[in-house]
């Protein structure tokens, strides 16, 4: 089936998404099996001896100080459901459910006030991406399915077939 390439887009990056997500998730299992501290401590000292470079140092100081049991499980919950949910929308577009866009729509446009409240408290190039990102696919999956929906309520064409259509009899 031929898709537009800005669907074909959404489906990629909800499907790679929905992966990486997953892989965090285990990872974040991992490291509480592992103990959290001692984990983060160790994943630590691996970038600061396979790494050169202050962001080396800077990621490492901050995984250290901020890995708590806590905040690992809530991570790998976040990446596990969030992956769940991302996998679910690209699917759904992929086989071109009807309801699938507007799954994205809601999930996606729901935790944009959050993502603009965060950009606005601490802009980062980053998040100014991930806004961006998510606006374009909301924007894009809306204009889409109007575009749908106004197909769907125009008349058919009247036939080509070059006979004068019978008028309805009275």
């Amino acid at each position: 089936m031929k898709r537009p390439a800005g669907l074909q887009t959404i489906i990629v990056y909800k499907l790679a998404k929905s992966v990486v997500q997953a892989l965090l998730g285990v990872a974040s299992i991992w490291l509480l099996a592992r103990g959290a501290e001692a984990g983060a401590a160790t994943f630590a000292e691996f970038l600061l001896e396979h790494f050169t470079g202050a962001w080396a140092l800077q990621v490492a100081t901050v995984l250290v100080r901020a890995t708590t049991a806590g905040r690992v499980k809530l991570l790998a919950f976040a990446m596990i459901g969030d992956s769940i949910l991302s996998g679910v929308e690209g699917l759904a577009l992929r086989a071109g459910r009807w309801w699938a866009p507007w799954l994205v729509v809601i999930a996606t446009s729901a935790l944009l006030p959050i993502e603009i409240w965060e950009l606005a408290r601490r802009p980062a190039w980053g998040r100014v991406g991930i806004v961006g990102v998510n606006l374009a696919v909301v924007a894009y999956l809306l204009r889409a399915a109007a575009r749908e929906h106004r197909a769907a309520m125009q008349p058919p064409p009247a036939q080509a077939s070059g006979m004068p259509s019978r008028a309805p009899p009275r």
